[in-house]
Parts: C-alpha cells; structure tokens; sequence
C-alpha cells in the first residue's frame, strides 16, 4: 500500500478542498458499508488508499467545533475583514484559525484502524510528522502536553493541528506556516483560542526560500514514513482522485 499524494498547484478554495476531502471521505464509509465477502475465492473491492491532500488557499478563516454557532454576525464580519477573507466553519476539532498563501494546509485521509492508530495516536503521530519535517529544515519542533500543534523553542506556534473522525476514517489535518505573509492574519484572531500566543513561521525562524510545494512533499514522505503498512508515496492528479476508486495497491 502507499500513500496516495493529490498536491494542488497555486490558490485552491476551501470549498474546492472541502468537497475533494468530502469524495475521499465518502469512498472509505462506502467501503465500510459494503457487505463482508466470506468466500476468499470471491473477487472483492479493495479499500481506499490513505490520500494526504495537499494546497494554499486564499485567505481563509475556519471555525472549528468548539466555536460552531457560537460567533456572532460581528465577530464573523471581522474574520472576512472586508470581504478580504474568507470564512467557514469545519467540523474539525478547536476553534478559529487561519489559512491562505504561505501556508501549507494538509488534510489527511485514511481508515486509522488499516495503520494501528487510536484518536490519541493520530493526533501524535501528525505533530511527529511536523516535527520531523521540520527538522529537515533544521528548525526545532516541540509539542505541548495540553494544545495540539508543534511550537517552535521561542514558544511560538508554527503549526495548528485539527482533526474529524467519522467511524476512524480521519478527515482535516495541520497548517504549517512557511513564510511570513501568514502572520499578521493571525494577529486578528486569538489564535487556536489561546490569548497571548503568537505564530511564526519558516522565515521567521530563519529559512527562507522554500515553497509550499517543497516542503508538502517533505511530509508527505514523513507522513508515509510513519504509518503502520504503507511502502512509500504515490503522486497522483485531482482527476484520478476524483473519478477512479483509488484502492490499496
């Protein structure tokens, strides 16, 4: 089995993603609904791939479930500053974060029981892909024992972690920011719900240059590299993603 990776170019919309995701998602509660085949001499439909989603969107403000109804009109009129931003509301864990350019944004999509992972493990098992990425790029990724996401040594937060599971099929994933665009967008909100936090970034911590296609690619070889079963990673284009089965190979 490997890991499938669907890397979108330039500026994708969260509703483009969101419904890419929703496919996705769909295939494997498909798969789970289909009857047990008892004859193994019976041809039977694999099951999906894990598939990481990879993209920047424009500005974007998403509200998890802990904040779900619970803003007000003028708190939302805020978040899309103008029509400047975005904003949704995801089904996600946490509260309201930031996405856009300059951000990797990745959304992972597999069945936890297929790699061994429990929601606590997977949860870990995202900030240790962070973490490793990061190291690639000599920077220092910590977590903290009561938030999730990584944080860098200056106590700055370089990463959001936030997650669905419906029936161990995980939706959603992490925000990793690379350059230094991303910051003020989360100087408007209070970050993660955490007052007197503050995001940094690749540049921030000093690495400049690298593209958000760069360094999805690192983790996604990171994210392979860490799940129970899988071989290795796959690139594959939104047509396939969206018009064939992608089961296990």
């Amino acid at each position: 089995m490997h890991l499938r990776h669907l890397h979108l170019p330039g500026l994708t919309t969260y509703t483009r993603t969101a419904n890419i995701q929703s496919h996705l998602v769909s295939l494997h509660l498909a798969h789970k609904r289909s009857p047990v085949v008892s004859n193994f001499n019976s041809p039977h439909t694999p099951p999906p791939a894990p598939t990481l989603l990879t993209f920047q969107t424009p500005p974007t403000y998403t509200t998890g479930r802990r904040d779900l109804n619970a803003l007000t009109p003028q708190q939302i009129a805020h978040l899309r500053f103008h029509d400047r931003a975005e904003h949704h509301e995801a089904l996600r864990g946490g509260q309201t974060t930031y996405h856009g350019p300059g951000q990797l944004t990745a959304y992972l999509i597999c069945d936890l029981r297929a790699h061994n992972l429990t929601s606590r493990d997977y949860v870990r098992f995202l900030e240790n892909s962070i973490i490793t990425t990061l190291a690639c790029y000599g920077i220092i990724g910590v977590r903290d024992e009561v938030n999730p996401g990584v944080w860098t040594t200056d106590g700055r937060k370089i990463a959001s972690v936030g997650v669905h599971l419906r029936r161990y099929i995980s939706s959603h994933g992490i925000g990793l920011n690379i350059g230094n665009e991303v910051l003020p967008w989360f100087e408007r909100i209070v970050m993660c719900g955490l007052p007197g936090k503050k995001a940094t970034s690749f540049e921030s911590q000093g690495v400049s240059g690298k593209s958000v296609q760069d360094v999805a690619e690192i983790f996604a070889g990171k994210t392979a590299g860490g799940l129970t079963g899988v071989e290795g990673v796959v690139k594959v284009g939104e047509e396939e993603v969206m018009e064939g089965h992608l089961g296990a190979r």
